[in-house]
């Protein structure tokens, strides 16, 4: 699920099966291609902070501001740390624009 979006940082949270603890979160930019240009992580559930409604929320981080990316999520096999199964629905995701609005501050006189 998506949780939310910086310029450079996306958050996204799943609920956990209770069959399998390893997963791989992967993410590409909209237009590359999975194979030649796909990111990754792996995480092991019972390692991760669950949010109060038992769902593990993590982030992408270092990302290019104002692109789209492409996010999936797979459960790793509990005998091989690397034989993924099949990928989630992808979810596509917009990273926010750099701003150049001046923030608000305060003048005390």
């Amino acid at each position: 699920d998506f949780v939310g979006a910086s310029e450079t940082i996306i958050t996204v949270s799943f609920n956990p099966l209770n069959s399998h603890d390893q997963y791989v979160l992967q993410w590409k930019e909209y237009h590359q291609k999975w194979e030649t240009d796909g990111q990754s992580k792996k995480m092991n559930s019972t390692e991760m902070t669950k949010t109060g409604n038992g769902k593990i929320q993590t982030n992408i981080e270092g990302l290019n501001p104002g692109a789209t990316y492409t996010v999936r999520l797979r459960v790793l096999a509990e005998e091989s740390s690397s034989e993924a199964g099949k990928a989630s629905p992808e979810l596509i995701i917009d990273t926010e624009a750099v701003s150049c609005t001046p923030k608000p501050s305060c003048i005390i006189l």
